[in-house]
Formats: C-alpha cells, structure tokens, sequence
C-alpha cells in the first residue's frame, strides 16, 4: 500500500512542476513598461529589434537593489505562438 501511495503522490508532484514548463510561451509584441516586470521574470518580445528567428528576451530587475533588466537577443523558443 505504501508503495502505491508514493507512486500516485510522487507522479502528482512530477506534474505540477512540469505544468509550466508545458504551457506556450507567450511573445509579446512590444517591450513592457520599466517596473511592470518581477525581479527576474522573463518575458520574450518581437518587436523587431533582433535578427531573423530570434525575439527578445528580457529578465526583470529590481530597482530597490539597483539590479537592471538584462535584455539579450536568443533563439525563438519552440514552444513559442507565432
């Protein structure tokens, strides 16, 4: 029995940390507002700016620690809408 149980609880938790990992990436299509992002939230905007088949993507800072955004060009994520 105890055996089972661990199997079920061990598969639950396998699914709730890869639930977001499943989910389509969402792109933006223009950069957010300065504030409007969490310390180290990531968004992926196309607006343009970088070269073909890459967006932008953007890591939140934190302005209290005076820790800018980090904005770097990378490969369109495949999970990516288009």
């Amino acid at each position: 029995m105890i055996g089972i149980r661990n199997l079920l609880l061990g598969t639950a938790l396998a699914l709730a940390v890869s639930a977001p990992a499943l989910a389509e990436i969402e792109i933006l299509k223009e950069v957010p507002q300065s504030g409007t992002l969490r310390y180290r939230e990531v968004v992926y905007v196309d607006d343009g700016t970088c070269p073909k088949g890459e967006v932008k993507e953007i890591t939140g800072g934190n302005r209290d620690k005076s820790i800018p955004r980090k904005v770097r060009c990378v490969k369109r994520p495949a999970s990516a809408g288009k």
